[in-house]
């Protein structure tokens, strides 16, 4: 008996120790073993420790950690993500005469703060902004911000830049019903969210000591080889897809109608600068870009509202954008803030 407890105490030390090996070995070379292998082991867009984000589960929002200092590697690209005491990827006491939204090509996917467009904004055109865009947010987060931030900045300009995916994001987070009766125009709505956001329990990283481990992600990750990743999945047929769209696009003009109108009440004006990068990977999203550009420009001309696409910017210049990855690189975000900066002021003087 003696003798068999102490190989299992030599094997479970040994254990530990290839363990611990591997582990050191995952967290330095983390960044040389391929774009999706490290996207996996950092998991650098994720409520668990070492992500940006903690959760409100009730309302399906994400938020990012105030004060927070994070590294990041997504599809083989570093960046560091430092956020500001409300949780937005800005400088310190930031002013904020124009407020900005968007999804990761506005929060700035893939560089620094220095070479992203709000802050060449910032920098370069001198403009008071203050981002208060997010990966992965569409309408409905975006709409909660405006709702919850508004008062505090009384911004006297608004710029929405809405993407493609956006109405995907809307279908896998709002059912059918929420779509149709959108819970963000309840009356309560925003204290709701203010106070579970606020609570020490949202603020709680999901995961254990064993989720964060990169060994146990590496494992995870060479589960999943093979099958279906669970994500986004075209509708089976023509009609369908009609009923979807019509249905995501009436809950995203009854929010934007309610933000626009409570802008304006302000004396605050609004602009919509639609990110279409020109690139169609497939022959659904060849269409759905399209389908949703003119959704934009009718919604926009509908409510009064300036609209501007990026399409004419962007088409047939792949340095614009982030190879193996489609986000907008360094000479993008300058090109975006060019053109943000040139077009918008145009009409600023027309409320």
């Amino acid at each position: 008996m003696a003798g068999w407890k102490g190989k299992a105490k030599r094997l479970g030390l040994a254990g530990l120790f290839t363990w611990g090996l591997l582990e050191l070995a995952l967290r330095l070379g983390a960044p040389y073993l391929g774009p999706r292998v490290s996207t996996e082991l950092y998991r650098s867009y994720s409520i668990e420790k070492g992500g940006i984000y903690f959760l409100d589960p009730l309302h399906s929002i994400q938020f990012m950690w105030p004060d927070r200092h994070t590294r990041c590697m997504v599809n083989g690209y570093q960046w560091t993500n430092d956020t500001d005491e409300r949780g937005f990827r800005n400088p310190r006491d930031c002013p904020s005469e124009v407020l900005v939204f968007g999804d990761s090509f506005l929060y700035g996917h893939g560089v620094e703060l220095a070479d992203s467009a709000v802050d060449i904004l910032r920098r370069k055109y001198g403009w008071k902004v203050y981002n208060m865009a997010r990966q992965g947010d569409s309408i409905y987060q975006q709409y909660t911000l405006f709702r919850l931030y508004f008062e505090t900045f009384k911004p006297r300009h608004l710029i929405l830049c809405p993407f493609a995916n956006d109405f995907q994001d809307i279908e896998q987070a709002r059912t059918p019903q929420q779509q149709l009766q959108p819970m963000e125009l309840q009356p309560g709505y925003v204290e709701e969210v203010r106070s579970v956001i606020q609570s020490p329990e949202a603020r709680i990283p999901r995961g254990n000591w064993l989720t964060t481990s990169f060994s146990y992600r590496l494992f995870a990750l060479l589960g999943r080889l093979g099958k279906a990743d669970g994500g986004f999945v075209p509708p089976a047929n023509e009609s369908e897809r009609n009923e979807r769209f019509e249905r995501q696009g009436y809950f995203y003009a009854l929010l934007f109608q309610d933000l626009v109108n409570r802008a304006r009440a302000a004396g605050c004006t609004v602009d919509v600068v639609y990110l279409d990068t020109a690139e169609h990977k497939d022959a659904f999203w060849s269409v759905e870009q399209e389908r949703i550009a003119k959704y934009f420009a009718w919604l926009c001309a509908r409510s009064r509202v300036p609209f501007y696409t990026t399409r004419e910017l962007l088409q047939g210049h792949p340095e614009y954008l982030l190879p193996h990855d489609g986000h907008l690189s360094a000479l993008g975000n300058q090109a975006f803030a060019a053109l943000v900066a040139r077009e918008c002021p145009k009409t600023w003087g027309n409320k």
